[in-house]
């Protein structure tokens, strides 16, 4: 390959070993909520791990950013940095606290409006969690970060992708096969509803 991914499974396996994914696992395991933000290319990572970690960890319902209409509108009306602010103050402040998880997910580490985003939950006293591109140097004391320290936007988008799907199976669940999805969802009811 030209590309340079930067040794991104030797990468991977240094991530998933540290003390902080452990602890994100330990927060994914207790939230029953959890909101990953991110913009641009990390934005479709959180909307494809949201749709892949509710559907594959039970008991969870996991949620990204997708309404336009609400991006445009808010964006234009308080601020593009006051934009996950104001998604999370519509639709994560009705839920208890207790059993929330909002992940920012950043290249940079630094993005304002998830940096802002992750400071609010904070201080709404939700569970939080930064994973990051290289190290936050927004991010204040006492909000746990994962650095991927990557060089790379697209190492960076990879890598993340891979860590979320890693925590699929440290939560006790799997990924299941191309053929075994076929098997898994056979009995499903609504699937038989089709027939």
């Amino acid at each position: 390959m030209i590309i340079d991914f930067e040794d991104l499974e030797k990468r991977c396996n240094k991530a998933v070993e540290s003390e902080a994914y452990a602890l994100l696992t330990e927060k994914v395991e207790k939230a029953k909520k959890i909101f990953l933000l991110g913009n641009g290319g990390l934005h479709y990572v959180a909307s494809h791990m949201a749709t892949d970690l509710s559907r594959l960890v039970p008991d969870k319902t996991v949620y990204s950013f997708d309404s336009v209409g609400f991006i445009t509108s808010n964006a234009n009306d308080h601020g593009y940095e006051q934009l996950f602010v104001r998604w999370l103050d519509t639709t994560a402040l009705v839920e208890d606290p207790d059993d929330c998880l909002v992940v920012g997910l950043s290249c940079s580490g630094n993005s304002a409006n998830v940096i802002n985003a992750v400071h609010w939950a904070d201080d709404q006293k939700f569970a939080t969690f930064m994973i990051s591109g290289q190290p936050s140097e927004a991010l204040r004391d006492g909000i746990d970060e994962l650095s991927c320290d990557c060089q790379y936007f697209h190492t960076t988008e990879v890598m993340m992708m891979m860590l979320f799907y890693e925590m699929i199976h440290r939560t006790g669940n799997t990924c299941p096969s191309i053929r075994g999805e076929k098997n898994r969802l056979k009995d499903s009811p609504l699937r038989k509803a089709e027939e």
